[in-house]
């Protein structure tokens, strides 16, 4: 709250002194443009004034001074344009760049900024660190790291190399600190980064599911937001009926919804629905589409713990094991195994007993 507090501040001093120089310049050059077109006016011996009424002369100066006061709004606009293609330019290189990313990832190329191509481990031995250098297996209800190293495409080594298994039904409680490498493993598990060695054993991509703390409300009916990314279509070929997608709105205490709403209804469900209603809408979608494994990042954080309890048991009952990024104490009784990232290049994969789950909390 303080670094938002802050940041705010930030801003709006940002905004307050850019309005304050462009007053300045404004002021000013009106101020001193005033001064050189009065100058004649002011010395009535100026030839200008020889043959001039009163009149005329106030007529002059005051057609003077809107001219005036038309090129210093002029000249304030063509600093603001300037200041505007200024930031369309940082802009349009950030799209660039962006665009040059996705194209070298499409053709398999992850050098896009400088990897190191070599690192020194403990040993002193030479760990070569090339993309896409490691194994992937696809394998059915076991996911697996087999000396992987946790590394990032720009070659920033998290964990020089790890090793577990987790096999279906079993879910393991994820945790550590900020920056510590949990989002890196999942973004390595879904294959969105580049194996850097080693073996990685986990299901085909269809058979994973990630939910993460603010999930995404497509543009549509609230069955587009139980089924998604499925169509209507793709929904009736799996022979899901809108009965069955009731009884899983039911399972995360949301039929209330569908009776105020019905399955037809299209609402701006970012706006409608609350943090807890959208993050339970998430857990629907995963009962739906039924996968191996899912990833939870902090997918949780605005339900009650009773809610939550009986989401975590219904996942268990229909065989989805879970893979938890969470701080809440109450979860730890919902898993068997926890992985410990502790943010210096060092993890600890092991069961949950009691005493760990009273460390835990």
């Amino acid at each position: 709250m303080d670094d938002f507090s802050s940041e705010e501040t930030a801003t709006t001093s940002g905004t307050q002194k850019v309005e304050i120089d462009l007053l300045k310049q404004y002021y000013i050059a009106t101020v001193v443009g005033y001064l050189v077109v009065s100058r004649p006016f002011l010395d009535l011996t100026h030839p200008r004034h020889l043959t001039s009424s009163h009149s005329e002369r106030l007529e002059d100066y005051y057609k003077s001074g809107r001219m005036l006061v038309k090129m210093a709004e002029a000249i304030g606009r063509i600093v603001l344009a300037g200041r505007e293609m200024t930031r369309l330019s940082g802009f349009t290189a950030r799209v660039t760049q962006l665009i040059k990313v996705l194209d070298d990832v499409n053709q398999g190329r992850y050098e896009r900024t400088l990897v190191s191509d070599q690192t020194k481990s403990k040993e002193n031995s030479m760990v070569p660190l090339k993309p896409g250098s490691g194994k992937i297996i696809t394998k059915d209800h076991v996911i697996s790291f087999d000396k992987v190293p946790l590394v990032t495409p720009n070659g920033d080594v998290l964990i020089k190399e790890m090793s577990f298994e987790v096999k279906s039904g079993v879910n393991v409680l994820v945790c550590g600190p900020n920056g510590s490498g949990k989002s890196s493993l999942f973004r390595i598990l879904g294959e969105l980064w580049p194996l850097f060695g080693g073996t990685l054993t986990k299901p085909e991509k269809g058979k994973l599911f990630y939910i993460p703390q603010r999930p995404y409300m497509t543009v549509g009916t609230l069955r587009d937001q139980v089924i998604y990314p499925d169509t209507h279509k793709e929904q009736l070929e799996k022979n899901y009926r809108d009965a069955d997608l009731a009884d899983i709105l039911n399972k995360v205490q949301l039929g209330y919804i569908l009776e105020r709403e019905g399955w037809d209804a299209v609402q701006d469900w970012m706006d409608v629905l609350s943090g807890g209603e959208k993050q339970r809408v998430a857990m629907a979608r995963m009962f739906y589409h039924k996968p191996q494994f899912a990833i939870l990042d902090e997918c949780t954080s605005a339900v009650s713990v009773d809610v939550e309890g009986y989401m975590y048991e219904y996942s268990r009952e229909v065989g989805i094991t879970l893979f938890t990024v969470s701080h809440r104490k109450s979860l730890w009784s919902h898993h068997e195994f926890y992985l410990m990232l502790d943010g210096r290049g060092t993890y600890e994969f092991k069961r949950i007993t009691p005493d760990t789950t009273e460390f835990g909390s």
